[in-house]
């Protein structure tokens, strides 16, 4: 009875593999006289990928990735053609699959001829047909990303990007410059940060600039993108290699630098390289700017000040240093009003009122007025004139403020 149960057992193992070997077949035929029905027939040969038989013959994996380079190759021509109904997605995935397959296809590959010498069948081809679309995987990404599959994208660029470390594909991806690479990881970068995966995109974004992608936004993106990760360290990392290029045109870069070390309580060596790049640049306001913030910081109010007003004396327009010079001439105000006002009869507080307290205000109104009419967008300065004409009992500016 257990000989013929081992029999029968054995029949059943023979007859499912011919049934998958002839599955193969089938969808090899169908694949060849049509290609656009890769979708379909994919779906119909899944059957032989979890077979242990078929899944472990190269043959499987070859049909299955040979359809997939042929399908993306008949619907690329149709979008070249301007044809709009084209399912870009499904197209840029095909590729991507198809050199799984292929990628699985090659360690099977192995026939021994009648002398028991080791060859290979499929190798060649598949080689063939993935150099051939190397170049390729650039246009699948754009396909995925033009459709907002951000993840496709990201996967077909980082193919391109890696060629070089994939045995199939660097005999043509060892061509190019880094510099061709830098802008397919800046792509990356792109296509993570708005999949809302942060720490992809920087790391994108870094060996972009790693590889010679030094174009100012590489640098602006890895710093949005770290920051979106409060990562201070990262952002003045950044920011020291972007600012030797583009500090003159873009000072915050400094203020990200020191505001790490301001986040590390690293005051002295804050102070040390803010004070030695104004040496170099005495005329640059947004440096002045930055001292203001690293004095405040330090509670340092006297040289919190004194660096504003010499940003603004600089350049008038200053808009970030005028808010926050009114911002800190309110808050002395306040502070006065606070530690002096407690206690004191109608005309002695209404004195001091007069005296110390409103003549800030007034001036802080003035800086702040300022800051809001170069950038409306300031909604802080706004904020803080209510405040003071309200304290003021200025009725009609408070009226206008609150109109604005």
């Amino acid at each position: 009875m257990k000989k013929i149960s081992l029999f029968g057992l054995g029949m059943l193992t023979a007859t499912c593999a011919m049934a998958q070997q002839a599955l193969v077949k089938d969808v090899e035929r169908e694949l060849k006289s049509a290609p656009e029905s890769y979708p379909a027939a994919i779906e119909k040969l899944k059957p032989a990928f979890t077979d242990q038989e078929s899944a472990s013959d190269a043959y499987t994996w070859f049909v299955a990735g040979k359809g997939a380079v042929d399908f993306f190759d008949k619907q690329q021509l149709l979008i070249q053609m301007g044809n709009e109904s084209v399912d870009k997605k499904a197209v840029g995935h095909a590729l991507i699959d198809g050199f799984g397959f292929f990628e699985k296809a090659l360690p099977l590959d192995s026939v021994a001829d009648a002398k028991g010498k080791i060859k290979t069948k499929y190798s060649k081809k598949i080689y063939d047909l993935a150099q051939g679309h190397y170049l390729d995987l650039q246009n699948a990404a754009v396909y995925m990303y033009q459709v907002e599959d951000f993840p496709g994208a990201y996967e077909a660029w980082r193919m391109f990007a890696e060629g070089a470390n994939n045995p199939m594909l660097a005999p043509k991806a060892k061509q190019f410059a880094d510099t061709v690479y830098g802008e397919i990881y800046f792509n990356m970068g792109l296509a993570s940060a708005l999949n809302k995966d942060h720490q992809k995109s920087l790391d994108s974004f870094k060996k972009a600039i790693q590889l010679g992608y030094d174009k100012k936004n590489a640098y602006d993106f890895a710093i949005s993108e770290a920051s979106e990760l409060q990562n201070t360290g990262e952002m003045a990392e950044i920011a020291r290699m972007a600012y030797p290029i583009y500090g003159k045109e873009d000072s915050r870069y400094i203020g990200f630098m020191v505001n790490d070390l301001i986040a590390k309580k690293d005051f002295a060596n804050a102070n040390k390289m803010l004070d030695e790049y104004i040496a170099a640049e005495p005329d640059n306001s947004e440096l002045y700017y930055v001292k203001g913030i690293l004095c405040d910081s330090e509670g340092n109010t006297e040289g919190t000040l004194a660096a504003y007003r010499k940003a603004i004396e600089i350049n008038p327009e200053n808009a970030r240093a005028l808010l926050q010079l009114g911002y800190q001439l309110c808050k002395q105000g306040d502070a006065i009003d606070e530690s002096e006002g407690g206690g004191l009869s109608n005309a002695a507080y209404n004195a001091l009122r007069t005296e110390k307290v409103d003549p800030l205000y007034k001036e802080a109104a003035g800086y702040l007025e300022q800051a809001y009419k170069i950038d409306n967008n300031l909604d802080d300065a706004r904020t803080l004139l209510r405040g003071i004409y309200y304290k003021l009992n200025d009725e009609e500016n408070l009226k206008r403020v609150e109109a604005m």
